[in-house]
């Protein structure tokens, strides 16, 4: 999945439901508080963390929902 952001980052919630791994961004919240978010196999627990333009990681929700993310910075 390709998402083309204005700025040179985005909030980990807002990505997590523009790939579709979550419904709302309070879901998105919810999750992580859980434990339930992964980026490249390492587990998450900041919800305000940023994600920068220009990387590629993989995004885990859960145990079954996946998603490759490429962030691009739209011109």
């Amino acid at each position: 999945i390709t998402l083309a952001v204005s700025e040179d980052s985005m909030g980990i919630a807002s990505l997590l439901r523009d790939t579709g791994l979550v419904q709302s961004n309070g879901e998105a919240m919810r999750m992580i508080k859980q434990n339930a978010v992964k980026i490249d196999g390492e587990r998450i627990s900041d919800r305000s963390r940023q994600c920068k333009a220009g990387e590629t990681h993989i995004y885990q929700v859960g145990k079954r929902r996946f998603a490759r993310v490429t962030i691009e910075t739209s011109a």
